[in-house]
């Protein structure tokens, strides 16, 4: 599937409403009108606390633009930020990160075919602001100024979207679109628009469209999070009571018509890396679940869907002859329903694997799931939303806004999750193998079925031709298909045997963490921290020095693979799908990881399963296992992805500059099928998994949750210091790349799409005073630096769609530092943004007042978040390990945050600007189109 529309259909999976109890929508939720028609929703939920999130939806697209209007719906959506009756110019963005919100992360929006979304974000710690978030909305929704100069203003930058976007990816993924929209209206309208529209229409259209379908009676607003009922309510009157209709009678309703005949599409380019191989058929529009009829419906499909991609994830280790199969079963844009599969086809043996992969689809149709599939997945999707049926832990308000939009586009009744999970167990029972079927065969219509092709121009001559694969379709309808089959054993406990309990070596108390610290006897150490952030609910994470930069130049490769074999493969006396099986009504998961720098594991658990989870720790750590199998289908993918892959001249120019900024090295080589077969090995698996977990020596343990440690500590003491200690060797066998020493330009013409992609790097071994604090600048300075650059190079000159600036550093495996300035742009453009973007660097250096309001809004928008974060576990746990990593002294870095960032100046952030950037040598990356073949 294409991955740019695949968020498209996965959801809206609903069907058939029929005669049955209308569902109890949830107390919690205020739903309402105002007298001009606009839908409200009032959610209120204090987690985050002083923090609100709102949307405003309008159900309006491109599907509703005239002809000379293709592309102003989403033009559309940029006016917003540029100027409204109560915030002219650009006043909105200005006042919004006053506020402490971020342009991009805490207010954006998007446009579609059929819809409009604004999203907004806010901390509500000062009087008004509920206010004026709500005013902010409403002008958009009907107070926009649409400012002739604005509009000149913003052409520019709508086409360098455009351009950002172009290119033959994009003209694949666009392909299987139009053939999802089927020649309907739909078709005709995609919202990137017509370039010779947006560049040349009269203004007055842009106010047309505005005027009728900028229309109270199909918008809503949404509002959840940390607000009082009776006064949003009286805010939304306030606000939104005034706004005129544009839109007299009802919304159109465009249909998107059934296939009407099997038929196949190609899309092909030399700089696809990938053949592509999609089966797609369209059915009914999914229908809103509003009684129990409905919900049954759904639940059945959801268990359909993820049987399916349970049964194509166990395929993937039979060595079959496509690669990453899927099928599902969903909606799209809510407007049709869609049946639709894909798997990625290997050159060689483009039939054989079409072949397979349409043989399991059949399967499917036709037998459906054998019992362990369904047993396994109705007791994972039941324990699933029985956790959060159960969870005293608070929900975050971003995560309601999903269902809200449910509600209002779908017509889906939001309801609690203690109803939900009432209705599951009520209904699962009556779902098994054959009504699984059946509603598969309802759905299928294999006369109106279509295939899409994608591929690289060099493998077109192998692909079958149109009639081959129909004919191929046909003969599987009524080939002999075995069914399929499944068998493992199950057992009741993960050990067969606990370890004994070893005393604790050391207990302190952390007074300024507010944490237990112990010390064990094998050499590990352990960090508990109370919370009660996530009611019943222990995060668990550990790791240690070392990782793939550890292990010999010999087993570089083979650490590439171990960790990632280690976690496929089963442990102790369990294969992959028993282990698989046996946790499948637990709220527990256990994950190793190695990577570059360090090796580690993550995991949670609810108190129910937290000794579980320190045995699965315990398990996978002392009773590793590295199923063959597993290992020579990765082995064997891994071949086969670089001998058939299609390297085009933009991986070569990326793989090139791989090596230019990073030196070559063992740790940057290509992994060629020479490389895998002669340094991957198998029975290297488990030593080097054992090198990086065999000893708990050097390990960090960090532990958050809401039980008290006197019943923790015996856990801790049984299966943490039942882990074996003895000697390690974390030492980096490679030490960090070699770096360009002078300026350098690194520029080739082999894009595929009409634009420049161009970074600006800089970097150095070379740092300032204190990591800590230099860290903490880089970061404001990074975000001090963007905002200038969009206001220049984007709003001023109106040559980029966005600008991107990053900044890193570390210690390991020895210090480096890296900042990028990047964008990409009309060909023409690039030596004037270039030059631009270094007289703003210069700029900024050498006059720290034009850096103060700018900085004040960063200030505003890092502590406010980090008041945020702090109210969640994951941001102690990761915190905490950064620091004991980066060897902090002490904890002050993430314990008096805002005092450390209060303490930056402006001056502070100009010395970053020309230390890291002007003072340091720059290597210009320029990725040009490739010269037109005339």
């Amino acid at each position: 599937m294409i991955k740019l529309f695949w968020s498209l259909f996965l959801g809206f999976v609903f069907m058939w409403s029929g005669a049955a109890q209308e569902l109890k929508q949830t107390p919690h939720l205020t739903e309402g009108k105002l007298g001009n028609g606009l839908t409200y929703y009032i959610y209120p939920n204090d987690f985050p606390k002083d923090e609100a999130v709102f949307r405003l939806f309008i159900k309006a697209g491109s599907v509703l633009e005239e002809d000379d209007q293709k592309g102003l719906a989403h033009f559309l959506e940029h006016m917003a930020f540029n100027g409204t009756q109560n915030f002219p110019d650009n006043g909105l963005i200005q006042f919004l990160e006053r506020k402490g919100a971020k342009f991009g992360v805490d207010f954006n929006a998007h446009t579609s075919l059929n819809e409009t979304v604004y999203k907004l974000s806010m901390s509500l710690n000062e009087p008004g602001i509920l206010d004026s978030s709500l005013m902010v909305l409403s002008d958009i929704a009907g107070r926009l100024t649409l400012d002739s100069l604005a509009i000149e203003d913003e052409r520019g930058v709508i086409v360098s979207e455009w351009l950002s976007q172009t290119g033959p990816k994009r003209d694949a993924q666009e392909a299987f679109l139009m053939e999802l929209l089927n020649g309907s209206r739909y078709s005709e309208r995609l919202t990137i628009g017509d370039t010779a529209v947006i560049k040349h229409f009269p203004h007055q259209r842009l106010r047309d469209y505005y005027e009728k379908w900028y229309s109270p009676n199909i918008m809503a607003v949404a509002v959840v999070g940390d607000v009082d009922v009776k006064e949003t309510e009286a805010l939304l009157q306030k606000h939104f009571g005034d706004l005129e209709c544009g839109l007299a009678g009802e919304l159109p309703e465009f249909l998107i018509p059934d296939f009407a005949e099997v038929g196949v599409r190609r899309v092909s380019h030399e700089s696809l890396n990938k053949i592509e191989f999609n089966i797609i058929q369209l059915t009914d529009r999914p229908s809103a679940v509003v009684n129990e009829e409905d919900y049954k419906n759904y639940l059945q499909r959801q268990l359909l869907n993820q049987l399916i991609r349970g049964r194509f994830g166990t395929l993937s280790f039979n060595h079959p002859d496509y690669k990453s199969g899927s099928y599902s079963v969903g909606g799209f844009i809510n407007a049709k329903g869609v049946l639709m599969g894909s798997a990625e086809l290997v050159p060689g043996k483009v039939y054989e694997g079409m072949k397979a992969y349409m043989t399991r689809v059949e399967q499917l149709f036709r037998y459906g799931f054998v019992p362990l599939e369904i047993d396994k997945v109705k007791t994972r999707y039941l324990n699933s939303l029985r956790d959060k049926a159960e969870s005293k832990s608070p929900t975050p308000s971003s995560s309601y806004m999903d269902e809200l939009y449910a509600a209002f586009y779908v017509g889906h009744k939001f309801v609690t999750r203690e109803l939900e999970y009432q209705l599951a167990k009520k209904y699962i029972k009556e779902i098994d193998s054959l009504a699984l079927v059946q509603q598969l065969q309802e759905l299928r219509a294999p006369e109106a079925t279509r295939f899409l092709l994608s591929y690289f121009d060099q493998v077109g001559e192998e692909l079958p031709s149109d009639e081959t694969i129909m004919a191929l379709y046909d003969s599987l309808q009524t080939a002999d298909i075995a069914p399929f089959e499944l068998d493992y054993e199950l057992y009741d406990e993960l050990l067969e045997k606990k370890p004994r309990k070893r005393k604790l070596k050391e207990l302190n108390w952390e007074e300024d963490l507010e944490a237990h610290h112990i010390r064990l006897k094998n050499g590990a150490e352990v960090i508990y921290k109370y919370s009660e952030r996530d009611r019943n609910r222990i995060v668990f994470s550990g790791f240690r020095e070392g990782g793939l930069y550890a292990l010999d130049s010999t087993d570089y490769v083979n650490g590439l693979v171990a960790g990632r074999l280690a976690t496929l493969s089963g442990a102790g006396r369990f294969s992959r799908e028993s282990l698989s099986h046996y946790l499948a009504d637990k709220t527990v998961s256990m994950l190793f990881l190695i990577e570059k720098t360090r090796s580690g594991l993550v995991g949670n658990a609810d108190h129910q399963n937290v000794e579980e989870l320190f045995q699965l720790l315990y398990l996978r750590w002392t009773q590793p296992r590295a199923e063959r199998e597993v290992f020579e289908q990765i082995k064997e993918q891994s071949i086969e992805k670089y001998l058939t892959e299609n390297k085009t001249a933009t991986d070569t120019f990326y793989r090139d500059l791989g090596l230019l900024i990073n030196g070559d090295s063992y740790t940057r080589r290509e992994l060629s099928d020479s490389l895998l077969n002669n340094e991957l090995s198998y029975e290297r698996m488990l030593p080097v998994f054992n090198q990086n977990f065999g000893s708990a020596r050097g390990y960090k343990f960090v532990i958050l949750g809401d039980m008290p440690f006197e019943e923790i500590k015996p856990l801790i003491e049984r299966y943490i210091g039942g882990l074996p200690g003895g000697k390690v060797d974390t030492g980096y066998r490679y030490s960090g790349p070699v770096l360009p020493e002078a300026p350098l330009v690194f520029e080739r013409a082999v894009g595929d799409s009409p634009r420049a992609t161009v970074s600006l790097m800089f970097q150095s071994t070379e740092i300032e005073g204190d990591m800590d604090r230099y860290k903490l600048v880089a970061d404001m300075t990074q975000s001090v630096l963007r905002t200038r650059l969009l206001q220049t190079l984007r709003e001023e000159m109106g040559m980029v769609y966005s600008v991107g600036v990053s900044t890193g550093s570390t210690i390991h495996p020895s210090v480096l530092r890296r900042s990028t300035i990047r964008f990409a742009s009309n060909p023409d453009d690039v030596d004037a943004l270039i030059d631009r973007t270094k007289q703003e660097l210069e700029l900024l250096a050498g006059n720290p007042d034009l850096i103060l309001p700018i900085l004040a809004d960063v200030k505003l928008n890092m502590i406010q978040k980090w008041t945020s974060d702090q109210q969640r576990n994951m941001f102690w746990s990761r915190s905490i390990r950064n620091s004991l990593f980066n060897k902090e002294d002490g904890w002050d870095s993430f314990l008096k945050y805002d005092q450390w960032v209060e303490s930056v100046t402006a001056e502070d952030v100009a010395a970053a600007i020309y230390n890291d950037f002007i003072a340091t040598p720059v290597i210009k990356v320029i990725l040009n189109p490739k010269p037109e073949v005339k």
